[in-house]
């Protein structure tokens, strides 16, 4: 059933009220010509559907296909799981959280909050406002998709799937998948801490070494082991198959599952147009979706049932927020290149999918358009729009964060967009065709949000759980691919091996940190000593790695933080530190960088050819973050 109200059939109604009640004085010939007018435009406008129609065949769009039959048992279980905070660390959010049915399956925000925030949309907010690097992308017509994440690190390309859990995620994992990388895409987000898992300390599945996909999601299934319910509900959707013998592949598949049957788009105007109905779409939207599949070059890259070619293009969208540890910031987000380390992929991202489009604002893999008009015109120049953005349009607490990186970004800017040829005059048209891109049974979701759910946890998102104590033990297996040492600034990874092992004991109420390190292994040694501070006599001379004298530095990113840093702008020296720089000449410009806290240990001696070592380390959790100026964090 179309949207759009054709203005044939309006004006057909019309002449029809007047042929029953006679017309008066009105003229007739008058009316004889505003009904050829009327006639002349829906001639007009059926062969405008046609020549859409056209196009569209032409380039291989199709209507979206139905999504596929699911057991009910799966749906319901996933369904449970989608809303259930048991699978979150802290037990204080869901999948759903930043994907919610209210919000058309996303948050409303820029970069979503995860663990330790409360609220939803655009009233949730973070104690120390933490955001996920990305935005959250909606859940439509995932049956039509092989490619998920920003970054494409899930994928399903020519029979094979790749993840970031590498041998982790097994081929027995994989063939319980009934929904290819959708399913496993439903794998990750539990594992990540500022998303779902949680800081060190706070649960049992922060405890898990963040490498070790195997053991997190072993963790969940234990928990979820534990509610009888569960069980039951797991074994029914899998029958035949008893829950010990289950993985968290199995709750990832019942997931995706949920998530393809609750949230299909393809009763739009452009399905119905595609389908056959002339006038299911206003004559500005065909306008619109003509120049989209023509001149405007839109369908370069938005191509398919869901207007995306699933590649990656870099198309000068600016950059803010945590970022993805890039660039001399740390919160740079160099995209596609995370994966693939071509330097081609560079600030490239997956075309975004355009169903339901007017429906899941913010836009960009950041947010960084609030208005959907705005980002649209952001093509007719991508660059004018990328140095004149405006950030006052996002979050107030990312807007000090955003990453001066224009000059790089548009050095790796996508071919298509050199030269655009989407134009001013079209942009009407074209937020009509984007309008009949909507779904009206998408406008209303709430009948996919359950009751209650197997752990008896809140569905709301209004409850803060602040963890009582952050305490454990964190064992890590080294293998260390270059050096930890303050000397070895100069390397050759491949020329370094070696391992060990390092044991973290921390306990924030009895104020102790301890840590307990073994290390072994054969170094390069440099020509050239690394000199920070020349008078110290164990970096200022080259043959100090010979001379068997070390000492072990350990910099552990669990307190990070950013520190202002001065420069010369004239020489580009650096001057200091907020903490050391004084004086500062005229020509001074500050920059924002992350310092770290380091750890060093007493010399010791080694033999120079193979070193062995045994370090220990006892502090004070608040000294340690007295150093850091965040004392009591």
């Amino acid at each position: 059933m179309p949207i759009v109200e054709s203005k044939f059939k309006s004006v057909l109604a019309l002449c029809s009220l007047f042929a029953v009640v006679g017309c008066g004085d009105a003229d007739p010939v008058e009316t004889e010509t505003a009904g050829d007018d009327d006639e002349q435009a829906a001639r007009m406008q059926i062969g405008l559907a046609k020549q859409v129609r056209g196009l569209a065949a032409q380039q291989g769009m199709t209507a979206m296909p139905d999504a596929p039959e699911i057991r009910a048992e799966l749906v319901e279980l996933g369904q449970a799981l989608a809303f259930d905070k048991e699978l979150s660390g802290n037990r204080d959010m869901s999948c759903m959280t930043c994907h919610h049915p209210a919000l058309a399956t996303d948050d409303d925000l820029n970069l979503s909050i995860g663990v330790g925030g409360t609220g939803l949309g655009q009233s949730r907010t973070h104690p120390r406002d933490v955001f996920i690097p990305r935005n959250a992308p909606p859940l439509f017509n995932l049956h039509d998709l092989d490619t998920m994440f920003w970054d494409g690190r899930v994928r399903l390309h020519d029979g094979k799937m790749d993840s970031p859990a590498r041998e982790h995620l097994t081929q027995e994992m994989v063939d319980v998948f009934e929904f290819g990388a959708v399913a496993a895409q439903a794998m990750f987000p539990v594992t990540s801490r500022a998303e779902m898992r949680g800081a060190i300390g706070e649960n049992d599945l922060a405890m898990v070494q963040d490498s070790d996909f195997t053991a997190i999601w072993a963790a969940l299934m234990g928990r979820l082991g534990q509610l009888p319910e569960y069980v039951a509900m797991f074994e029914a959707a899998y029958p035949g198959t008893s829950f010990e013998d289950m993985s968290f592949a199995h709750a990832a598949n019942a997931i995706a599952a949920f998530e393809i049957a609750g949230f299909v788009a393809n009763d739009t105007p452009w399905d119905e147009m595609l389908r056959g109905d002339d006038m299911a779409m206003s004559a500005a939207a065909l306008r619109g979706a003509k120049n989209f599949l023509t001149d405007g070059g839109c369908s370069s890259c938005h191509s398919g049932s869901s207007f995306t070619d699933e590649q990656f293009h870099n198309t000068a969208l600016p950059q803010f927020g945590p970022g993805k540890n890039n660039g001399a910031t740390l919160t740079d987000d160099w995209g596609r290149y995370n994966k693939t380390d071509d330097p081609g992929d560079f600030y490239r991202f997956r075309s975004a999918p355009l169903r339901n489009i007017e429906l899941t604002a913010p836009y960009g893999h950041a947010g960084q358009f609030a208005e959907l008009e705005d980002f649209v015109r952001h093509y007719l120049d991508p660059v004018a729009s990328l140095t004149s953005w405006d950030s006052s349009q996002i979050h107030p607490a990312l807007q000090s964060t955003v990453v001066p990186n224009q000059d790089a970004v548009l050095r790796h800017l996508s071919p298509l967009l050199e030269d655009p040829s989407f134009e001013a005059q079209r942009v009407d048209d074209m937020m009509e065709f984007m309008s009949a891109l909507t779904d009206p049974n998408s406008l209303d979701l709430l009948h996919t949000i359950p009751a209650s759910v197997p752990s008896g946890l809140p569905i709301s998102d209004d409850i803060q759980v602040v963890p009582e104590n952050r305490a454990g033990a964190l064992p890590i297996e080294l293998a260390l691919p270059g050096s930890l040492f303050r000397e070895y600034q100069f390397q050759t990874p491949e020329m370094c091996d070696g391992g060990g092992t390092i044991n973290v004991e921390f306990d924030r109420n009895a104020n102790k940190v301890v840590i307990d390190g073994t290390i072994t292994g054969l170094p390069y040694r440099p020509s050239v000593c690394y000199e920070w501070y020349p008078g110290n006599d164990f970096n200022s001379y080259p043959d100090c790695v010979e001379d068997g004298r070390w000492q072990m530095w350990i910099v552990p990113r669990m307190f990070n933080k950013l520190t202002t840093f001065y420069y010369d702008g004239v020489s580009g020296e650096l001057l200091g530190s907020e903490f050391d720089a004084l004086e500062l000449p005229p020509t001074a410009f500050p920059l924002e960088l992350p310092s770290v806290q380091m750890f060093c240990t007493d010399f010791f001696e080694s033999n120079p050819g193979t070193l062995k070592a045994k370090v220990h380390f006892e502090y004070d959790y608040d000294a340690m973050l007295d150093m850091l100026g965040s004392a009591g964090a």
